[in-house]
Parts: C-alpha cells; sequence; structure tokens
C-alpha cells in the first residue's frame, strides 16, 4: 500500500508529497510515464479520464481530459521541462478552469529496498495560489490518485 505524506510551506509557496510504494522503480516510473497507465489512476476518485495525450520528451507536450461525477468535462495540459528516466520529471500544470495559474511539478524517484519513492514538489506563483488549491480539496484529491495508483501497481506487480 502506498503511503503518502504532505508538507506545506509558505515561503516559498509550496506542497511538498512524499509517496513511499512498495512497488520496484521500473513499475512505477512505467506507470507514471505511459499515457495508458496515467489515463487509469490519474483523477481523484469518482472522476474519469476521457483522453489522455503525453509525449515523454523534454519539451514534450501533455493533455487530460477529465469528467467529473456530475458530467462535467474539463482539460488540464502542460510542458514537460526535464525528463531523466526513473530518476526525475518536472512538468508544468495548468488546469482549463483557472488558465492563468500554472504550477511547476517537480517529482524525485529513487528505489529503495523496500520498493520506491517519489516525492513530489508542487511550487505555486503565490501563497493564494497554494491556498485556493488547498481549500479546493488538493490534498483529498492527491490521495483519491494515488489510492487508485496504488491499485493499479498492485495490478502490474502481482
Amino acid at each position: 500500500m502506498i503511503k503518502i505524506s504532505f508538507e506545506v510551506t509558505d515561503e516559498p509557496p509550496r506542497l511538498v508529497v512524499t509517496e513511499r510504494m512498495p512497488y520496484p522503480l521500473d513499475s512505477v516510473w512505467v506507470a507514471q510515464t505511459e499515457a495508458l497507465y496515467v489515463q487509469q489512476w490519474w483523477a481523484p476518485l469518482g472522476y474519469q479520464n476521457t483522453e489522455i495525450s503525453l509525449t515523454l520528451e523534454e519539451g514534450g507536450a501533455w493533455r487530460v481530459l477529465q469528467r467529473d461525477p456530475q458530467g462535467n468535462q474539463f482539460s488540464f495540459y502542460g510542458l514537460l521541462q526535464e525528463v531523466e528516466p526513473k530518476r526525475k520529471l518536472v512538468i508544468t500544470l495548468t488546469s482549463e478552469i483557472f488558465p492563468e495559474s500554472t504550477l511547476h511539478i517537480t517529482q524525485d524517484f529513487a528505489a529503495t529496498e523496500g520498493g520506491t519513492i517519489v516525492v513530489s514538489t508542487y511550487e505555486f506563483a503565490s501563497n493564494g495560489e497554494l491556498s485556493a488549491y488547498l481549500d479546493l480539496g488538493g490534498l483529498e484529491r492527491l490521495r483519491g490518485a494515488s489510492a487508485r495508483l496504488d491499485n493499479l501497481l498492485g495490478q502490474l506487480n502481482s
């Protein structure tokens, strides 16, 4: 089971998400970078990804079209700024609902004796954007996506 923890800082405005996964680094990397797998888990519980495109190279674009439980659709999109296979991803994330706000996310991957640790650092432009993210249920959404990732990785590694 994935163990997830959060740390919020005001200066600079950041959310650091640490996921300790009892799965091999190879599986975690594939689940986090292959569109077929990302489509299955990268959404809060109750949401569905209906389309996804992902170009896994520096400068590559990604986009996810997502449907909420009420049937509303919206997209998230961004660029891959840095790709170091099985070590690091740096991406931007913009929601079409809040197009003036772009997150910068750095994910560091590390193999451990018991599996893999992924540390994702979400950098916000301001404390107001961080507060809004948290107020709109950001942590619960991340927990839901992590639970879905755990389920997928369990299937891939059984």
